[in-house]
């Protein structure tokens, strides 16, 4: 009888170390005590767990992946950043150009000033004329929360956006530029029509270009960390000429590639210009 009932529980048993372990623990034999099975039987227990090696095979390939990964999503997390940044600032100088326009009417009534005399001086520089730029900033700074940037300070240096130098440095005037409570700097670029009528989108509005920066102690990048918008009759508008945003080419002057990515990352709260070439 005792024959018959090992033979019965026989496809119930595995075998640990020459001895039977029997999975069935209904079934109560001398080889399936509760003593043994505590004692001895550790095949399931032994089964469920990883070996040194495996961990580290294991631990290996999650840091393979957050290698691949991490570098991506810092950088997609500092892109969503600046995107923020920039739609803040944009919406500070739209507010400031609103209410000067309340005040004092037109900006052709601001006193423009064409920047380009048309001059040289003995050096064979452009002589320039920056009162009607600085008459534009100190209405705008009324209504806004800013301060002041010192005279010849230097706020870094920049490059277009394929890498080549465009400002470098950047030394700016205390009465063209100011910064934003946030350290955003503003300044208005050359002024060209003192009637306003450069091309905007078939519209005759422009007046001058505006910059929107974010300095840093590191290189910037126009259409990264400087911004290039249109100061317009309506106020600014967004560079958004496609032509000049391209990442992997050389285009143009290098003061002027990446000042079209301004309305991408403005209207599409991304920078997908800086990791492909379709991505208009």
């Amino acid at each position: 009888m005792k024959e018959d009932v090992r033979l019965r529980n026989k496809s119930d048993a595995k075998t640990h170390r020459g001895k039977v372990c029997y999975g069935n623990k209904k079934r109560h034999t001398e080889d399936n005590s509760p003593k043994y099975r505590m004692v001895n039987c550790t095949l399931l227990l032994k089964k469920a767990a990883f070996t040194l090696a495996e961990v580290l095979i294991t631990l290996g390939i999650i840091g393979v992946v957050a290698a691949l990964t991490l570098p991506s999503l810092i950088q997609n997390y500092h892109e969503k950043q600046r995107v923020t940044q920039l739609k803040k600032a944009y919406s500070v100088m739209q507010n400031a150009f609103l209410m000067a326009q309340e005040e004092y009417g037109d900006v052709t009534d601001w006193g423009l000033t064409i920047t380009n005399t048309g001059e040289k001086d003995d050096d064979g520089n452009d002589i320039l004329d920056n009162s009607g730029t600085e008459n534009v900033m100190n209405i705008l700074m009324k209504y806004v929360e800013k301060s002041k940037i010192p005279q010849n300070s230097y706020i870094g240096y920049v490059e277009s956006i394929d890498g080549r130098q465009a400002f470098w440095p950047w030394k700016v005037s205390a009465d063209e530029y100011f910064y934003l409570k946030d350290g955003t700097v503003v300044t208005m670029g050359w002024i060209s029509s003192l009637d306003c009528n450069g091309d905007y989108q078939g519209k005759k509005i422009v007046c001058s270009d505006f910059w929107i920066a974010f300095p840093k102690k590191s290189k910037m990048k126009i259409g990264v960390d400087v911004f290039n918008f249109l100061f317009t009759t309506e106020g600014f508008k967004p560079n958004s000429t496609t032509n000049y945003c391209n990442a992997f080419e050389t285009v143009g002057r290098a003061d002027i590639n990446g000042r079209g990515c301004t309305a991408h990352a403005l209207y599409n709260g991304n920078m997908d210009y800086l990791h492909k070439k379709d991505w208009q």
